[in-house]
């Protein structure tokens, strides 16, 4: 049985979210005790600008770390058992993929220089999404899958792998327009991630690493991919971001 959700006893208690509980990456889910304990899970958004561009950042990252664990086991099985509908269904994971960076994203330039890099600043000079270990191993299974599949059969997986690779280059060129990350800036580019800096993203983007039941990571899934789609619906960025996400959520 996982453990309920509470709010963080670290980080930023101020982002009303409640902790997202993962396990390791390659870490299979647990099974469901009988009587598993539930608590509904609620997350609203703030209706300050300000406060709605740090709340989505940090839920659409939440998204994101969602996305990859998907994007990993599906890509896996694709290497395996390689099928023309897997194919849609790991190039599906992209488009949510992408959404996610758009959404996390969407605050404006000054919104991010003047309140969301310097979260990041405070809490690590060197902060990069290169810790993010659910990410890690997602381009070694898109490479490993393309060679498998060949180039026809993998060319809807490619076209949504390089449709991500624009919408992040999107976000970046938006936000930070010199194009120099935290990393780059304190010198440690070359210097291989370690396990604390990986324990360092989780802890910034209130990420508990344990065992999770089935029923309370489909649950909590459940809850952020819903927040995202409302927030989307009465704040639009662009049409197609809610339709993705709605035909994601449908193939989960």
């Amino acid at each position: 049985m996982s453990a309920p959700v509470c709010l963080p006893a670290w980080g930023h208690t101020w982002v009303d979210l409640p902790v997202l509980r993962l396990p390791m990456p390659g870490a299979e889910l647990i099974p469901c005790a009988n009587g598993c304990y539930q608590i509904p899970i609620d997350i609203r958004s703030p209706e300050d600008p300000v406060d709605r561009a740090v709340h989505r950042w940090f839920l659409g990252h939440h998204g994101a770390f969602l996305v990859w664990r998907f994007l990993s086991d599906s890509l896996d099985r694709l290497i395996r058992e390689p099928d023309s509908q897997l194919v849609r269904l790991a190039a599906l994971g992209y488009d949510a993929y992408s959404v996610m960076l758009a959404y996390s994203g969407s605050c404006s330039r000054e919104v991010y220089e003047d309140v969301i890099r310097p979260m990041m600043v405070a809490f690590d000079p060197a902060f990069s999404g290169r810790w993010a270990r659910d990410y890690e191993p997602v381009p070694g299974l898109l490479r490993r899958a393309r060679t498998a599949l060949g180039p026809v059969a993998a060319a809807p997986l490619s076209t949504a792998s390089k449709a991500n690779l624009l919408a992040h280059m999107e976000v970046m060129r938006k936000l930070v327009p010199g194009g120099n990350s935290l990393l780059r800036e304190s010198g440690r580019t070359r210097v291989p991630t370690t396990d604390a800096e990986r324990a360092r993203f989780d802890e910034f983007f209130l990420v508990s690493r344990e065992n999770v039941c089935v029923s309370r990571h489909h649950a909590h899934r459940a809850a952020v991919l819903s927040a995202i789609g409302r927030d989307l619906a009465e704040h639009p960025l662009r049409p197609e971001y809610g339709e993705t996400l709605r035909t994601f959520v449908t193939r989960l």
